[in-house]
């Protein structure tokens, strides 16, 4: 909100969030691809033959190993950067160069941004190490430091500084995240150690982390092909617009998918560490049906309500009403990859805790080439809003593949699609249908709203509304994940 009020969306932004992209894409690669998708189970099966020490052990030298391979990152990084920007030109067949100082200021970006890969790699790996010892509250808290620090910075120097002043802050904001986890991994005896290389886990860690690495780079392939594009072919502020549609679009994702992806791993781990497919299928399918279930109203509220959200959300400042109809498309089109790159996050992890990183690395680098193809067809005819559908038709292809695979590995054993049931998911369908027949009516019913206080009033009804169609229709039909999620809500099973 405070980077939309001084800063809009302009070609300014554009080279922020393109820049912010690099080493998201890193620590996409680094961080869900090596450490949570191998160490994680890697380090519940040394817990569960009953080694803590050794389990501690093994995360003290992961610690080391991922600092130093993270320093690596940044230095080759510094070095290419301006070679990062050329390819995105060259990958998005652009008719013209990109403005030299819109280059200029692109490159300085990302060599700012950097550093962040360091500490969001030491973040996400000390984070699965007090996950894996069952501490969630800690990694779950950590994020409220790096957004206070941004926050605070855009507060103090929002007015006269510029977006080089926001990309510090977002480096800082890192490093404080990463503090915030030392007392909890002190406390949890748990240290930086010398690398052991012929350690078994290591070993175990260097053969299965390749194929991790690129399972997630294709995820982290396509948001830099796509930023890419944006930047250097679409006009101005596409890629901005496209940036915070995609925040915003995170919020149920990482509300809900991140955080029942994040809780199941470890069942999921201890299930395939046991052989036990069949609790792996069951605990597979709950998980999917409590994402479903608390994902859907939220995407229904984004595509009913997608400018009156942005509106509320963004539209201050420079911040003006035409990069609120941009942003709202864009959000419009992002929000049907909600659910199924909530649900793919738990697909994904079914397959790391098997210890197969194969299967996930082909889908994902197949889904890099038609994500390509996809986005420059349809980025050429509709814009930038065709990146972000080309982004939800991959996600749902993805799915579908994961499902089937999954389904066809277990079956002599157990059914996905018989432990997911048919009943469950076609009420949650029924009463998403009912959701945004009463937003639309409702929207209808209040008219266009005007001023900041009426329209957080309209918005506030809208959830409300929504809520109780969403929830009263699953009610009626004795739903039992609505029950049995409030339940695990408040921890009454």
């Amino acid at each position: 909100m405070l980077i939309a009020r001084y800063y809009g969306a302009s070609g300014q932004t554009d080279s922020f969030f393109y820049a912010l992209i690099i080493p998201e894409v890193l620590r996409t690669i680094i961080v869900s691809g090596a450490v949570a998708s191998v160490f994680i189970p890697l380090m519940t099966e040394t817990q569960g033959k009953g080694r803590p020490e050794d389990a501690r052990r093994l995360a003290g030298m992961m610690i080391s190993f991922v600092s130093v391979l993270a320093i690596v990152v940044v230095i080759l990084g510094e070095s290419v950067a301006p070679w990062l920007v050329r390819a995105s030109q060259v990958l998005s067949f652009a008719s013209e160069p990109l403005d030299p100082d819109r280059f200029a200021l692109t490159t300085e970006l990302i060599r700012i941004f950097l550093p962040v890969v360091l500490f969001v790699s030491l973040w996400g790996l000390m984070g699965g190490i007090l996950n894996a010892l069952d501490n969630f509250h800690v990694p779950g808290l950590a994020p409220l430091a790096w957004n206070g620090t941004i926050i605070i910075v855009l507060l103090v120097l929002g007015k006269y500084g510029d977006v080089h002043h926001v990309a510090w802050a977002f480096v800082i904001g890192h490093a404080v995240q990463v503090l915030f986890h030392l007392p909890a991994l002190r406390q949890a005896r748990v240290f930086p150690m010398a690398i052991q290389w012929r350690h078994p886990m290591i070993i175990r860690f260097m053969q299965l982390a390749p194929a991790a690495l690129l399972a997630y780079a294709a995820q982290g392939l396509n948001a830099f092909i796509g930023q890419g594009i944006a930047l250097t072919r679409l006009s101005e502020s596409a890629a901005s617009s496209l940036a915070y549609a995609f925040r915003i679009q995170q919020l149920p994702m990482a509300i809900f998918g991140v955080s029942v992806a994040t809780a199941l791993f470890p069942t999921l781990s201890r299930h395939a560490a046991s052989g036990s497919p069949r609790n792996v299928v069951r605990s597979l399918a709950n998980g999917l049906r409590m994402t479903s279930l608390a994902t859907l109203p939220a995407i229904v509220f984004f595509l009913v309500l997608p400018e009156e959200t942005i509106r509320l959300l963004l539209e201050r400042g420079v911040f003006t009403s035409r990069n609120t109809v941009d942003v709202a498309l864009a959000l419009y089109c992002y929000s049907w990859a909600i659910l199924p790159m909530s649900l793919g996050l738990l697909t994904a992890r079914t397959f790391f805790s098997e210890k197969d990183m194969r299967t996930p690395a082909v889908l994902g680098l197949c889904s890099v080439g038609v994500f390509y193809v996809m986005s420059l067809g349809l980025a050429g005819m509709i814009g930038f809003a065709g990146i972000a559908l080309s982004a939800a038709a991959i996600s749902w292809l993805i799915l579908a593949a994961s499902a089937i695979i999954i389904h066809l590995r277990h079956r002599p054993h157990a059914s996905l699609f018989a432990a997911i049931g048919l009943k469950s998911p076609v009420q949650m369908i029924v009463a998403s249908v009912a959701e945004a027949a009463a937003l639309m009516i409702w929207r209808e019913i209040a008219g266009p709203v005007r001023g900041t206080w009426a329209l957080l009033g309209m918005i506030l009804v809208s959830v409300l509304v929504g809520a109780v169609v969403y929830i009263g229709v699953l009610k009626l039909f004795g739903n039992p994940d609505l029950s049995s999620t409030f339940r695990r809500l408040l921890r009454r099973d």
